[in-house]
């Protein structure tokens, strides 16, 4: 009776490590995109943290709508500039040195949330919103031009666990400033903004030594993507701007992110303005939609590697353009944490989509700068509309901006449409 119980622990034991096995050769393969996935993480838990504290710091300073859409497009704009400089920078200077840029970015971001919680007037709002854009834009390229030289038989796959990383940082950065700004208290008060914005940048720095000491570049062989000679890479990105069925892919990229971004903008500035929703509310509302996101990331990558990418983005703005306009006829909290979770879903899902796309289309030694171009687009069309939006609110009020958001996603759904078919 003891034997036949010393001989199934023994096969309980050896099951277990045949099990841990398993787990770890499938796991050590995308070590590196795991470890990049949670970088790209940090550079959203700070685009994430400018959404929930907004509200707060336009009712704290005594800003307008049209101001809260100037900081919003200062932050678009930095990053639009950035990313013409930061993908040329990588393509050209970047092998090789990949992580170095990754670990740059992220120390930008921490200095930046430092920053933010200093500032009393509009224009520090100015500077560490700025420094966020940079954050963001010497990430992309960097990043993800590091898995394309480390899994180019699996773009799709590995840029939807990178895209993965950034749900999570957008999804629990506002679930813990919700939690600071309404749990936690110092002498009975809550929290303010301000020391909140604080303690969200710790993370980064954290991410920053992570990424140093864990992340390792590695030696490119391939030829393709290797950017020998500058004067090759200028030709090959003459190419680039001359493919004008990057042009048309570019357009969805801009409405997609403008659509993103207005739900992320506007829709707590109309829980607080409108519904006086709480903290807890507008973080769980974010939180909810991120983690759609989250879940539809790798779904929408691992499709489009099989049946194509433009079937997942047309899906992607039908769903969206449907969907957004219910945010003002519900007045159920439970309701529209919810409404979150199904657009953030269908939002989320064209993110890994469009940047695989835009990989297949472009050569391959310009890849950094497709990217670039890419987000450029993105981030240009959502400085504008944020800027625009804020006019329009505070004359139209708020309810309006959520028609409009849903005009574009149909009107470029039909665009979208025409596109050809990439290769795969």
């Amino acid at each position: 009776m003891v034997s036949c119980s010393l001989h199934q622990k023994i096969e309980l034991t050896d099951s277990k490590a045949k099990i841990m096995d398993i787990v770890k050769n499938i796991l050590k393969p995308q070590m590196p995109s795991i470890l990049v996935a949670a970088g790209h993480g940090g550079t959203h838990w700070v685009n994430a943290a400018i959404y929930i504290l907004l509200p707060y710091i336009i009712l704290d300073l005594g800003l307008s709508y049209t101001q809260a859409g100037l900081i919003m497009t200062v932050f678009h704009f930095s990053t639009f500039f950035s990313n013409a400089i930061s993908g040329p920078l990588v393509d050209l200077r970047g092998s090789e040195k990949y992580t170095n840029f990754q670990a740059y970015s992220l120390l930008i971001g921490g200095f930046a949330m430092v920053l933010m919680s200093m500032s009393s007037t509009i224009y520090l709002l100015f500077i560490s919103v700025a420094m966020i854009g940079v954050c963001i834009s010497l990430w992309h390229p960097a990043a993800i031009t590091y898995l394309s030289v480390n899994y180019p038989e699996n773009r799709g796959f590995v840029l939807s666990i990178h895209s993965i990383g950034a749900s999570l940082g957008d999804a629990l950065s506002p679930l813990l400033a919700a939690f600071f700004l309404t749990y936690v208290t110092i002498n009975g008060s809550n929290l303010s903004w301000n020391t909140t914005s604080i303690l969200l940048s710790l993370p980064l720095f954290i991410l920053v030594l992570i990424i140093i000491f864990f992340l390792n570049d590695k030696k490119n062989s391939n030829k393709e993507i290797t950017s020998e000679k500058d004067d090759n890479y200028f030709a090959d990105l003459k190419l680039l701007l001359l493919n004008f069925q990057l042009i048309p892919l570019f357009l969805v990229a801009g409405v997609r992110t403008v659509t993103q971004n207005g739900v992320l903008i506007f829709m707590p500035l109309y829980l607080v303005a409108n519904e006086g929703a709480s903290a807890a509310v507008i973080g769980a509302s974010l939180f909810s939609m991120q983690m759609g996101g989250l879940i539809s990331g790798p779904i929408a990558g691992h499709l489009s590697d099989r049946h194509g990418r433009k079937i997942i983005a047309i899906s992607s703005l039908l769903v969206s353009g449907v969907l957004v306009p219910f945010y003002p006829l519900i007045s159920s909290n439970i309701l529209i944490i919810l409404l979150s979770a199904v657009i953030g879903f269908a939002i989320y899902a064209g993110r890994p989509v469009v940047q695989g796309w835009a990989l297949d289309i472009a050569p391959s030694k310009t890849s950094g700068s497709v990217i670039s171009l890419l987000f450029m687009m993105q981030v240009g069309s959502a400085a504008l509309f944020a800027m625009i939006a804020g006019i329009i609110a505070d004359r139209y009020g708020l309810e309006i901006i959520f028609i409009i958001l849903s005009a574009v996603c149909i009107i470029t759904l039909i665009i979208a449409s025409l596109i050809p078919s990439s290769k795969q």
